[in-house]
């Protein structure tokens, strides 16, 4: 029987492989009772092979991958004419249930990372990172209405499309990112455009008739209002939950990219965020470091206005309020933005 080890002189392989699945099941003990189900093998078995103790065979290693969607190149770091390999998992809403598996999955992400010592997240944000949306549901519903949109083509109103939703599923989970993303150190550089991309989209929905009444359009543009208010909190104490650091860098030049890099350790990976909701990752060390010193020289060319430059800082969410408050009187301006309580 072929084993793992004869595949290479060391278990670096294999241990990069239990390193890739723990961060799909950070819940340690669940990864064990599924391995244990998948290999047919012990409890004893399985933490040796975890620990490096004893090598894979060959159909175990291929079980696992198979199981949990982990690719042999990523394991083995093929390099084939310089390529970098990406992680792809589509969100079909057509299926709702794949969406609720998917932010679950995203969910025990966030909980591994900030297990994890030294872990920081850094962000470009062409649009407001979607863990902002999470503590404001009709607004993060918004964004799924919009993607869901543009991907499936439907003529259905935001308020049927919320009606829809499993949010006895759905919202337990939001809930739980957001407090796990409180609990991460990170790093984000905005322009002024980032509020842009939210703001033309409730625009364009409204002119299409889109939404059923002005009330919804009001409360959406409150809990955005809302949101950027708790973003300033933060960039005021330069903290966000309990004295996570929070920097936030405002670039003067635009840039074309969702990018979420994240370092934990001597690891890192990097996301790209596409179409609003899907997004590809990939740990390719060579393109993460690549990604890092770009990130780097984003922040060299911009103003740190958490805690520091108030001045900045001020004219900034003033700019921000101005915004939210012109498209208000546009497209709801029927008794203004009504204040939003959560």
């Amino acid at each position: 029987m072929y084993e793992f080890k004869k595949i290479t002189n060391d278990m670096v392989e294999q241990k990069k492989l239990f390193e890739v699945l723990r961060s799909k099941l950070p819940d340690q003990f669940n990864m064990i009772v599924q391995l244990e189900e998948l290999l047919h093998i012990g409890t004893n078995a399985i933490y040796r092979r975890v620990r490096g103790d004893t090598a894979l065979t060959f159909r175990e290693l291929v079980l696992i991958c198979q199981k949990f969607g982990i690719s042999l190149d990523e394991i083995f770091n093929l390099n084939v004419n310089r390529g970098a390999l990406f992680r792809y998992a589509p969100v079909n809403f057509t299926e709702q249930e794949s969406y609720i598996a998917y932010i679950n999955r995203l969910s025990d992400s966030l909980a591994f990372y900030k297990a994890t010592p030294d872990t920081e997240i850094l962000i470009t944000a062409l649009d407001i990172p979607f863990f902002y949306f999470l503590n404001y549901t009709d607004l993060m519903f918004f964004k799924l209405y919009a993607w869901n949109d543009t991907v499936t083509h439907t003529t259905i109103t935001y308020e049927k499309f919320c009606n829809t939703l499993n949010k006895q599923k759905i919202i337990p989970v939001y809930q739980q990112m957001a407090k796990t993303w409180k609990l991460i150190p990170s790093k984000e550089i905005w322009t002024k455009q980032t509020l842009c991309t939210v703001l033309r989209l409730l625009e364009y929905y409204a002119d299409t008739d889109a939404f059923e009444k002005k009330e919804t359009v009001r409360s959406l543009l409150s809990q955005l209002n809302a949101l950027m208010n708790d973003i300033k909190k933060y960039a005021d104490e330069g903290f966000k939950g309990m004295k996570t650091p929070f920097h936030l860098y405002l670039c003067n030049v635009d840039f074309d990219n969702n990018f979420m890099l994240i370092k934990r350790g001597g690891e890192k990976s990097c996301t790209i965020r596409l179409f609003t909701v899907n997004s590809i990752l990939t740990e390719h060390q060579e393109l993460c470091d690549e990604t890092e010193k770009w990130i780097n020289d984003m922040i060299m060319k911009s103003t740190l206005i958490s805690e520091t430059s108030a001045k900045a800082r001020a004219n900034f969410f003033k700019f921000a309020q101005n915004e939210i408050d012109a498209l208000s009187s546009k497209i709801a301006p029927l008794g203004g933005i009504n204040k939003y309580t959560k």
